[in-house]
């Protein structure tokens, strides 16, 4: 390609496209948008709900963030320090993030970060200007990039369905997705406010960027490599999600570099959720499959989805957003294989809100051969139910969503937060 983003490597995480694999057994055979300032109230106390790897819970105010661990104060006063390798997540009360929004532009960066509500200025060919309504004037490298939402609307153009384009469409080289259908394929060199600039074959060319839904950056050029020992990833109000290093908290605001290099400045009142990025925690999303098997009802089969439901839409039970877990339709079979040091799987299973009346699912989890967890008939008004199952010693996980009261009617069935704890 003519141009190499000055020599970007390999992601440090490949998505994984879902795709219809052989049969389990077989396997088992063979082995908000942010609208808070720093005057506004939302900063001063709030309280966050933190879940551990034990599967034991704290509740209390930040007051203090470290690289390497947060310090709770519960409504005693009592503070408890908690070590990143025993937190899983640290979710703000009453609070719910905001998610892609038709009409809304949008910035994907490797490993699961993002800008939403963000607007993308001008760009060279390394480097892209970006203001986000939250944090402010930015400048990205291209190197970390996965790709933009433009403009967006709905069905096929609609934000959700251009951002699985940009995540999930295997690629070698950049797109760009044009609003009459069309796609184009080259090597992106740079992009202003009338054009966007690409390398097709031996000539450049322009496009005009009023008439471009989205582009997608080659993913083998993206260099964007995960810190050693962990970090802390913040969800923002705004649907915004970034993994911090050089964390602290100071006069309520946190203060943090991204691992694009910008620092960044934030009220904690902005913050939803902290994640923990440690080893000790790893999210299916991000383990590729040994195998998937479907059978649908009637009706062709749905594959799996990643940190979303079956039908591409942010994960929603029991009235909370999930940005992390799996999203299944009845009948359909999910095999991971256990790795060394697995010592539990842990997730919140249901039926997804847009599901409607007629959805019914049965959840189960099995570890080989032996059944560790079944539920009843679930539909969306069951509120959702925790799985925290031993796989300690198992060669294979395997998740199955069955067809509950009815056949596979509305069965939007999420995994939400499926994660292995080591």
């Amino acid at each position: 390609m003519p141009n190499d983003r000055g020599g970007r490597g390999r992601p440090g995480r490949r998505r994984l496209v879902p795709q219809i694999a052989g049969l389990v057994l077989a396997v088992i055979a063979t082995g908000a948008r942010a609208g808070s300032s720093e005057d506004s109230p939302d900063r001063v106390e709030p309280t966050f709900a933190a879940v551990l790897v034990d599967g034991s819970t704290a509740t209390g105010r930040i007051v203090g963030i470290k690289d390497a661990s947060v310090t709770l104060a519960a409504r005693d006063g009592k503070r408890q320090t908690i070590a990143l390798d025993r937190l899983v997540k640290l979710t703000r009360e009453a609070a719910s993030p905001a998610s892609e929004s038709d009409g809304e532009q949008a910035v994907y960066l490797a490993d699961g970060d993002r800008l939403l509500h963000a607007t993308i200025g001008t760009s060279s060919d390394t480097r892209l200007q970006v203001r986000s309504d939250t944090l402010g004037d930015l400048e990205l490298p291209l190197s970390s990039l996965t790709g933009l939402v433009l403009a967006a609307g709905d069905g096929a153009s609609s934000a959700g369905a251009l951002a699985n384009r940009i995540l999930y469409e295997k690629r070698k080289s950049e797109v760009v997705w044009l609003a009459n259908g069309d796609r184009l394929t080259g090597s992106f060199l740079g992009m202003d406010d009338r054009a966007i600039r690409l390398q097709v074959g031996d000539r450049p060319i322009e496009v005009e960027r009023g008439g471009a839904l989205a582009i997608g950056f080659d993913p083998a050029l993206i260099r964007f490599n995960r810190p050693k020992g962990g970090h802390l990833e913040a969800t923002l109000n705004d649907g915004t999600r970034l993994g911090l290093t050089d964390i602290k908290l100071a006069d309520g605001n946190v203060e943090a570099a991204t691992r694009f290099g910008a620092s960044v400045k934030f009220p904690l009142g902005g913050v939803f959720r902290f994640r923990a990025r440690t080893p000790s925690v790893v999210y299916l999303s991000e383990r590729p499959h040994a195998a998937a098997q479907y059978d649908s009802y009637v009706g062709p089969t749905r594959p799996y989805r990643i940190d979303e439901n079956v039908e591409g839409q942010p994960i929603r039970l029991g009235g909370q957003v999930y940005d992390r877990g799996i999203g299944t339709a009845s009948r359909t079979l999910i095999a991971y294989r256990l790795e060394p040091g697995d010592r539990r799987f842990q997730a919140t299973v249901g039926v997804d809100e847009r599901a409607g009346p007629l959805g019914s699912v049965v959840f189960r989890v099995l570890v080989d051969r032996g059944e560790q967890f079944k539920s009843p008939a679930m539909t969306d008004r069951d509120p959702p139910r925790s799985i925290d199952v031993d796989v300690s010693g198992g060669k294979i996980l395997i998740l199955i969503t069955e067809f509950g009261d009815r056949g596979n009617i509305r069965d939007l069935a999420d995994w939400a937060e499926a994660r292995i704890i080591r």
